[in-house]
């Protein structure tokens, strides 16, 4: 009898008719979710709505009503009034092809398991090294985000200045960051046996990128301390505020110092598809590695992450592995988990190969361009302000501001309890961090449907909500 049973649950969840069913009615909850307008960007009281949605409750064979329930009450990315972190309102092709992606289901560590998928993992990289000035003796992957990346890269950079690191698990390297450098570069020590204090921070010049002249400085440190090998690392595209170093400078200063040269152009490497904007991405083929997200200046959906290094064999070296159940002998397209840290490596190059090979490179361009130069209408509107001001002029997407005049302890907490306000009310979505010690608002442009006209309402709401508080932050 339970036989019979599991053959009828079978037949049903299988069946061509309910699946079509479904298919539609979950491509119409993703449709309304990638053209959201009006609706709050998030509803009030978050926490609330997640522990009734996730409280234990009777079962429920509504499953589409429930999917429903789930994106009203989410953040709504693809709305034009949020701006909060790095996460895109995706390209509705992009997004919508990925339940294709998981119905086929296609492992790419082996080739046998996913020939098509291989090829076309394969040309989308090979795009990609074209795309950055790397060699065809370059090798990558892609990965699940830029932390997944920066490890892969390290990984490659320790095994290639200590050959015999992978086998004795010992290294001793100095890493040379950036302040603003993305925390995953210290995890990524730690996780490789470096350590953490392995790693050396270079203050930040005016404009918030890392400042070349310091930068031998912190090479001196870490001798000081007993290294003899180094890793320099420079950002296009920083976390915080989008600023991008100088790498032409930072190239030269790696090799003077027999460093390896790793850049992290997680956020800012889309911008390779803008001839106005790509100046700023000016040294990047001289890295030993790279690392870049499609899911953020591509507007691609979660995830899609990169990782390029210009010699390939230093991937393939520490991540080569005997798995004769897996690996077979060498064909015209490789095993990909023999080059990646991943052992299921998902079909995630589709949705980046298909928008490039249907709407070329010219569509970045435009999507690129365009959300930067929403960014500089922020900056251009807090310049104007009499009660806003910028902390910088914007190398990309992301802006930060403050309120004018003192910027002390009752500014920062008045700045969290703005961002908080706006949040709440569901009008618009912004985040902030700390520049110089101090508490700003940081605003993040990544929906191109984002207009200078959305930006502008949402300053203007932030000023409003500053002028209600008046002296209520610094009397509490």
């Amino acid at each position: 009898m339970k036989s019979n049973k599991a053959e009828k649950i079978i037949q049903k969840l299988w069946h061509p008719t309910e699946v079509r069913r479904l298919a539609r009615e979950l491509a119409e909850v993703a449709s309304t979710a990638l053209t959201v307008k009006d609706r709050p960007v998030r509803r009030p009281r978050a926490d609330r709505l997640a522990a009734q949605i996730t409280q234990r409750a009777a079962k429920t064979s509504d499953l589409v009503g429930l999917v429903r329930k789930i994106s009203e009450a989410s953040l709504a990315l693809s709305h034009a009034r949020y701006g909060a972190q790095q996460v895109a309102a995706p390209i509705p092709a992009a997004a919508l092809v990925e339940s294709v992606v998981a119905a086929m289901n296609q492992s790419l560590a082996v080739w046998e398991m996913s020939p098509i998928a291989t090829a076309i993992d394969r040309d989308l990289m090979t795009g990609f090294k074209k795309l950055f000035g790397y060699p065809r003796a370059a090798e990558g992957s892609l990965v699940p985000g830029g932390a997944f990346a920066n490890l892969t890269a390290l990984l490659a950079a320790r095994d290639a200045l200590v050959p015999q690191a992978s086998k004795s698990g010992k290294a001793r390297i100095a890493i040379i960051v950036g302040a603003q450098a993305h925390y995953s570069i210290a995890r990524a020590a730690a996780i490789l046996g470096l350590g953490r204090d392995a790693v050396f921070k270079v203050p930040l010049d005016a404009e918030f990128s890392t400042d070349v002249s310091q930068v031998t400085h912190s090479f001196a440190s870490a001798r000081k301390s007993g290294f003899r090998k180094f890793i320099l690392v420079g950002s296009s595209g920083s976390t915080p505020t989008g600023s991008f170093d100088n790498l032409v400078a930072l190239a030269d200063i790696a090799r003077k110092q027999r460093a390896w040269f790793h850049v992290d152009a997680a956020h800012g490497a889309g911008l390779a598809f803008s001839p106005r904007f790509r100046p700023r991405l000016k040294g990047l083929s001289l890295a030993d590695s790279l690392i870049f997200d499609p899911h953020k200046m591509m507007f691609m959906p979660l995830a899609a992450g990169g990782v390029l290094v210009r010699d390939g064999a230093r991937l393939f070296g520490p991540l080569q592995e005997q798995a004769p159940y897996l690996f077979g002998s060498q064909r015209r397209w490789p095993d990909l988990g023999q080059i990646t840290v991943a052992c299921s490596q998902r079909f995630d190059a589709l949705k980046t190969w298909l928008v490039w090979r249907v709407y070329g490179g010219e569509l970045w361009d435009h999507l690129t361009t365009h959300v930067c130069d929403v960014a500089q209408a922020a900056f251009q509107y807090c310049s104007e302000s009499e009660i806003l001001e910028p902390v910088h002029q914007p190398h990309s997407n992301i802006f930060c501001f403050r309120l004018r005049g003192r910027h002390d302890r009752d500014s920062d907490r008045r700045c969290w309890a703005i961002k908080e306000q706006l949040n709440e009310s569901g009008f618009a979505y912004i985040s902030s961090t700390v520049l110089d010690g101090r508490r700003v608002l940081r605003i993040v442009v990544m929906n191109p449907r984002t207009t200078a006209d959305d930006i502008r309402d949402v300053l203007r709401r932030v000023e409003k909500i500053a002028m209600q508080m008046g002296g209520e932050i610094r009397s509490n």
